[in-house]
């Protein structure tokens, strides 16, 4: 079986499950508007998919990885990582915003290196070798902090994060979008995209084709690392200063978003615009539960149930065909 056999199945599969979550998207949003007549509109719309846009950049790196057959448990941890020294670097002043980019993009390309060393060099499962990188990136902004974060984001930040580019579209939510498209192109249109689909579908038929399977699944892990941080400059301009608890949703909420998207956990399965319908889902969800006033247990549980759902499905059906 050629590369070029195997991506398009899988993206019409995905595209089936995509257009029912979308289908349920609506329904919620009609849900709402039963409940409260007049909420619905475009601005609380766009509201959502500005809270949304930080996840649905973690979404999408979290995708990547598994695509290539394997997962990343550090990124919760990357986000609040960047926040931690991008807001202690910038010190609300625009003129140290680029160095704490910098900082923050050096750190995330270490931690995709370490987790792509430890997967592929050191043949530790990526659920416990990511799961050692969480609790290292823990242990290092905690110290760092000394449990005491401080400081504020620059102006600059805080604009990309609650102001809007046009009307009522939030930058956060441009930027998001874009980066979609630009991981979509990626996908779809050149040789690595097709590589990487083999590579999680079938790794050992994927070698036999020449293609560099390693090479492939470190760069995935890199390019999730890299992403999170992007979503952590994001939430940072979005809350404004910093929090150690900033990245503590995004592992389970994530991979509900990637899983729910239509991408298979066994990997090699999926596509990006899912992850994004999936990442919104997510927090249309928990707006809806908040007014219902559900707290964060409920949540946690309607999390779980939702993971829980998505995985048995993809079993259930995996095994009737």
């Amino acid at each position: 079986m050629t590369e070029r056999k195997l991506a398009p199945r899988n993206l019409s599969q995905s595209a089936k499950q995509m257009v029912i979550l979308l289908g349920v998207i609506l329904l919620l949003f009609a849900i709402q508007g039963i409940m409260r007549p007049g909420s619905v509109t475009v601005g609380q719309a766009m509201n959502i998919s500005r809270q949304a846009s930080a996840l649905g950049v973690v979404a999408l790196g979290q995708a990547l990885v598994i695509l290539g057959g394997g997962i990343d448990l550090s990124v919760g941890s990357m986000v609040t990582l960047t926040n931690v020294f991008a807001v202690s670097i910038m010190q609300g002043k625009d003129e140290n915003i680029l160095p704490a980019v910098a900082v923050c993009l050096l750190l995330g390309l270490l931690c995709g290196v370490v987790n792509g060393i430890g997967v592929l060099k050191l043949n530790i499962a990526p659920f416990v070798m990511t799961l050692c990188t969480m609790s290292i990136l823990q242990g290092v902004y905690l110290v760092y902090t000394g449990g005491s974060p401080s400081g504020n984001v620059s102006p600059w930040l805080k604009q990309i994060g609650n102001g809007f580019l046009v009307g009522p579209i939030p930058y956060s939510t441009v930027i998001w979008l874009t980066l979609a498209l630009l991981v979509w192109v990626v996908l779809k249109f050149t040789p690595y995209g097709r590589k990487l689909y083999a590579v999680g579908s079938n790794p050992k038929a994927a070698r036999l084709c020449g293609i560099r399977v390693e090479r492939i699944k470190f760069s995935t892990y890199i390019l999730s690392s890299l992403l999170a941080v992007v979503a952590g400059l994001l939430a940072s301009g979005y809350i404004g200063t910093t929090s150690l608890s900033l990245g503590n949703d995004y592992i389970n909420n994530s991979l509900a978003a990637v899983l729910i998207g239509g991408n298979a956990i066994e990997g090699g399965k999926g596509g990006v615009w899912g992850c994004v319908l999936g990442a919104f889902f997510m927090m249309l969800l928990f707006a809806l539960l908040t007014m219902l006033s559900i707290g964060q247990v409920g949540k946690l549980i309607v999390q779980g149930l939702i993971i829980f759902g998505v995985v048995a499905g993809q079993g259930v059906f995996k095994k009737e065909r």
